[in-house]
């Protein structure tokens, strides 16, 4: 028995508790009842729900049921007790009365800790203050929980605790557990309307050659066998268009997507998707597939087309109003850029409305910026936004009647992009033309930018019949259908840093290896600095600037901005510094948490995206082969905020 206890006791793993060690130890008296404390198969014939509904009768015929869930809550002592068992329908109270158990059996319920998952025969009755309850008249043990759960009012209420440990989200907040279900629903409404509207639902691969389908960053793995690097899908848009050459006319894909990019409340690296194409169709057809499966998850979710989203009625009714991207821009701003004749008219515009651009960017780039800095956040009520820039829509029809455009639409809710649809371009030598245009954009900085992909070109040349094409984001669709504030509200395991001491050894140990190739020599050979400057910088001069060390706080993706970061800094003053720094193209937000950093403190303000930034962060840049390099200086963590460069 002592080599029992020793054996359940003492473990290589984190240190234990004093509960911890108790429940261990319970184990080796289950066993010496003969009970196995993980046991088999238990065959339950109903649920918490199932008593609740067939109540009257059940205890009217005295009926035996079995159910089965984990004990939530325990009160009493002595001969009796009360319970809470939870399965996946709800909660049922259960009453355990040592002269209606074996013996054995109410040995072992003194052995019964909140957690436990119990298989429990019994009848049903009423108690005299009215709560439906079932007497237990046999039990077993299925599951000894070795770990105490959250306490009930002061448990698991922390988000990022939630986020990393799901399972007690799960276990101790059945709202949590419901939003899953209806996230479920809503999936199972969107393949019934596809399916009852004659499309095929099919798979495309994951792992590609090429990415393409949309402009974002991708994962990057190798593939060993073929010895070639692949990547993660950012979309499936090029295969599902290869599909529609080979003859089928009606298709969508529920696929998981992957982009390398920032997470925030509306962005996860993978996320769900679904991307449909309906050939010999156009544009009006996407945008009516969108108002029905939005209507249709509304309905799944609420049961009515009008639901409550953080405090906002919103409702879905078709068909939704529309506004062109221009039209939009006017409204909010009154700039119009439909009477731009020049770029330096649309240059004139940004600068009027403070709008970053870069200087290889075109009409239709400094429109979309524009429409992300000033219109998005104003588009509560349903609403398409169509006809965008050619720029920014390298897969969709020109316009007819306005070649800066193209026949393309986004659906926006409570100021979020919801959907993206077009009339796809189908012109194998027009698709040419703007893949090579993206190639340009590459070399100027846009990382983001459509590589060319010359199966797909081949494929179009084949013939592709005209399309209408379109992309709904679901998670963000189920934020709305389920009033969850973040993205990782429903998702079940969202993207998270390392925590607990296993996921920090993998990191450290991954900083370890990348530290080890940091240590290998470096090639400065191809590296271009800017000439020095040749006027002197007299020293009092100079020595009006306060160059601080600084440390991040937090930092984020500013919101409609590709470039900025926003960082939260202290500066030692017991005050937070607010800092924004257009170095997004070089790193991600999360990453930059907990550094040290080096910041001129003593800069007016100024304002950027409608937030004043409050000084400046010092970067080391060079060229390299013709492409910039930034590094953002960092220093030794032991160096405290405030501390003063001289």
């Amino acid at each position: 028995m002592t080599e029992n206890k020793n054996q359940n006791t003492q473990h290589s793993g984190p240190k234990l508790n004093d509960q911890m060690i108790i429940r261990r130890e319970k184990l080796d008296k289950i066993r010496a009842l003969g009970v196995e404390p993980y046991g088999q198969k238990f065959e339950w014939d109903h649920h918490a729900a199932d008593i609740r509904k067939e109540a009257e009768q059940l205890e009217k015929d005295e009926t035996h049921v079995r159910i089965a869930g984990r004990i939530m809550i325990r009160r009493g002592q002595g001969k009796t007790a009360f319970c809470v068992l939870r399965d996946q329908t709800g909660d049922i109270q259960v009453y355990f009365k040592r002269d209606e158990l074996p013996e054995n059996e109410w040995a072992l319920f003194k052995l019964v800790d909140i957690g436990d998952i119990l298989g429990i025969e019994g009848t049903v009755f009423t108690t005299h203050t009215g709560e439906l309850t079932v007497r237990v008249l046999h039990f077993t043990m299925l599951s000894k929980s070795l770990r105490p759960l959250p306490e009930k009012w002061h448990g698991l209420t922390d988000k990022e605790q939630r986020y990393r440990q799901r399972y007690l989200d799960l276990i101790m907040n059945p709202e949590v557990r419901e939003t899953f279900v209806k996230r479920a629903a809503m999936m199972s409404a969107i393949r019934k309307w596809y399916t009852d509207h004659g499309f095929l639902e099919v798979e495309t691969p994951v792992l590609q050659p090429l990415y393409g389908g949309a402009n974002a960053k991708p994962f990057t793995t190798h593939f060993n066998a073929l010895d070639m690097t692949m990547y993660l899908r950012i979309a499936p848009e090029l295969y599902l268009k290869r599909l529609l050459v080979g003859g089928y006319e009606r298709i969508f894909e529920i696929t998981r997507n992957f982009r390398n990019e920032g997470m925030d409340t509306r962005h996860n690296p993978e996320f769900t998707a679904i991307e449909t194409y309906q050939a010999y169709g156009d544009i009006e057809d996407v945008i009516n597939q969108t108002e029905q499966i939005v209507a249709a998850c509304a309905m799944a979710s609420y049961g009515s087309m009008k639901f409550t989203y953080e405090d906002t009625e919103i409702d879905v009714t078709p068909p939704w109003p529309r506004l062109t991207m221009a039209e939009a821009v006017k409204k909010y701003t009154g700039e119009d850029f439909d009477a731009c004749q020049t770029i330096e008219d649309a240059r004139a515009i940004a600068d009027k409305l403070h709008v970053e651009y870069g200087e290889y960017d075109g009409f239709g780039k400094i429109l979309s910026e524009c429409f992300d800095a000033y219109v998005e956040e104003h588009l509560i009520q349903p609403v398409h936004i169509t006809k965008h820039p050619i720029e920014v829509s390298p897969l969709s029809k020109l316009d007819p009647k306005d070649p800066r455009y193209t026949i393309r639409f986004e659906s926006y809710i409570y100021g979020r992009e919801l959907a993206n649809g077009f009339s796809e371009l189908n012109d194998p030598i027009d698709q040419r033309k703007r893949f090579e245009l993206q190639v340009e954009e590459r070399k100027h900085g846009d990382d983001e930018a459509h590589p060319i992909d010359e199966d797909f070109l081949t494929a179009l040349e084949y013939g592709m019949p005209p399309t209408g094409g379109l992309g709904i984001g679901l998670d963000r669709l189920f934020m709305l259908m389920t009033n969850s504030a973040s993205i990782r509200d429903v998702l079940l395991f969202p993207a998270m840093k390392p925590e607990t001491a296993l996921e920090k050894k993998t990191a450290q140990e991954a900083e370890r290896l990348a530290k080890e190739a940091d240590d290998e020599p470096i090639d400065f050979s191809k590296v271009e600095i800017e000439p020095l400057f040749k006027d002197y910088v007299d020293f009092d001069t100079f020595s009006k600037s306060d160059f601080r060390a600084v440390k991040v706080k937090a930092c984020e993706a500013v919101p409609k901005s590709k470039k900025l970061l926003k960082f939260t800094l202290d500066d030692g003053t017991g005050e937070d510094r607010i800092i924004l720094s257009g170095i997004h193209a070089y790193y991600e937000p999360e990453e930059l948490v907990g550094k040290t950093l080096i910041a001129i403190v003593n800069l007016p303000p100024r304002k950027m995206m409608g937030i004043d930034s409050c000084g400046m962060l010092l970067s080391a840049i060079h060229k390299e082969e013709g492409e910039e390099k930034l590094h953002l200086l960092m220093v030794d963590r032991h160096i405290p905020a405030g501390a003063k460069l001289y």
